[in-house]
């Protein structure tokens, strides 16, 4: 779905109107921050985690491409955890973490390699990347000269709200990224309202597919509002019903493993990363509470602290959706083929943290937010969380995706609540 299925572990300028006035005559846009935005606003804990998570992108950057590793040290990424990148890289500038000059570098670099991007004959950028060389890859690192693994529409809408993001906070990098986007047949995300994919068949043939489920599908079609593309059904009208889990209402989606051949995963994330970066909408802040309501609950009946999400795994099978509900079963981590792996239920460290800055007055986000405090390596970013089951310790594995959304929720905490798509 959004993130990588396996992580393998040892992806002509047109002329000024007359009227305005030359370039040159107008005021320059700048680099810096805007006033009264800095890493010293934040507590001494927040600055700490701040740096941690950065370690992650300064050892995971590739300077010749400025592509990010999504997992440490694996030269490897989707376009979801570029995506995902680049807004890590807005915040840790946001922040104060890097000079003007070398997000100038590190950006001007990124967007030089999305502009030249490798495209499959659909002319959209391929699931996945060798961040060293650009060369298309499959999900288990593989070449894949010919882009035979498809495109995923999930991954380019993060990928194009982090580049909304990007035009807006920085004028003078508008252009190039229209131009980086220019290049992609984005009408082929979108037909008679819902979002299509393309995938290989249980035969390896190419086929068009419906993604996403409601949360994820209603994130992604928000993402392409950025860019005028109008996935009606999927903003509008997921198709849902109503199950109770731990004494309250919930919506899910109908489409399941069984009907549907996708499973219904409902999780954090994309509730989270939409209300982070473009806001929440009034009709989904229902939902969001109650979900944040059910995982309290479920520490309530049982002492194990809740915080479900989409995680790479530092074991077999390296990558599992933990899900409030998915595919009739209630607190349960799956895989993307739908199996089941309940004895590697996790604390997910990112949850926390965007829990957290999302109700920071909230007792229970607090007390997430105290948990996951401890699990960075100060050399290496942070982990992705901690598994329920005490014998297998933390989940060490360490990603793109953990540490840039750490560093988008303490620059919205920063912001008081201001989503990161609103210009300062």
């Amino acid at each position: 779905m959004t993130l990588p299925l396996f992580f393998l572990l040892a992806q002509v300028a047109t002329p000024l109107p007359h009227h305005l006035p030359h370039p040159e005559a107008l005021p320059q846009p700048s680099l810096e921050p805007p006033a009264g935005y800095s890493l010293s606003r934040l507590s001494v804990a927040d600055r700490a985690a701040a740096k941690i998570a950065w370690k992650y992108f300064e050892r995971n950057w590739d300077q010749r491409t400025g592509l990010v590793h999504s997992v440490d040290r694996l030269p490897w990424t989707t376009v979801w955890d570029q995506g995902s990148a680049l807004l890590g890289i807005h915040a840790a500038r946001q922040l104060g973490l890097m000079t003007a000059d070398r997000f100038q570098q590190r950006i001007t670099t990124t967007l030089g390699t999305l502009e030249t991007l490798p495209l499959p004959p659909s002319g959209l950028p391929h699931k996945a990347y060798d961040t060293q060389t650009v060369r298309m890859l499959d999900l288990d690192m593989r070449p894949d000269p010919t882009g035979s693994s498809g495109y995923s529409a999930l991954d380019v809408a993060r990928l194009l709200g982090a580049l909304h993001i990007l035009r807006t906070h920085y004028p003078m990098l508008k252009p190039q990224i229209e131009r980086i986007v220019a290049r992609w047949n984005l009408e082929q995300l979108v037909q008679d309202g819902q979002l299509y994919g393309l995938s290989r068949d249980r035969r390896g043939r190419l086929q068009r597919v419906q993604e996403g489920r409601s949360g994820y599908e209603q994130y992604a079609a928000y993402m392409l509002q950025l860019w005028d593309l109008d996935a009606a059904k999927a903003l509008r009208n997921p198709a849902v019903d109503w199950i109770e889990i731990e004494g309250d209402m919930l919506e899910v989606d109908q489409r399941n493993l069984t009907n549907s051949g996708a499973s219904n995963y409902l999780t954090s994330d994309p509730y989270l990363l939409l209300a982070m970066e473009v806001g929440l909408p009034q009709s989904l802040q229902p939902q969001v509470d109650t979900l944040l309501g059910v995982q309290e609950k479920r520490f309530q009946r049982t002492q194990i602290l809740t915080a479900v999400n989409e995680d790479s795994l530092d074991r077999f099978p390296y990558f599992l959706y933990y899900n409030v509900y998915a595919n009739d079963q209630i607190w349960q981590p799956i895989t993307a083929q739908g199996k089941a792996y309940p004895h590697l239920r996790f604390l997910s460290t990112k949850a926390a943290f965007a829990w957290h800055a999302l109700k920071p007055q909230h007792p229970y986000t607090q007390r997430l937010r105290q948990a996951v405090q401890p699990l960075g390596d100060a050399h290496r970013g942070y982990y992705s969380g901690r598994y329920e089951n005490a014998r297998y310790g933390n989940n060490v594995a360490v990603n793109v995706n953990t540490n840039a959304i750490i560093l988008e929720s303490l620059l919205y905490r920063l912001h008081q609540g201001k989503p990161l798509a609103q210009p300062r």
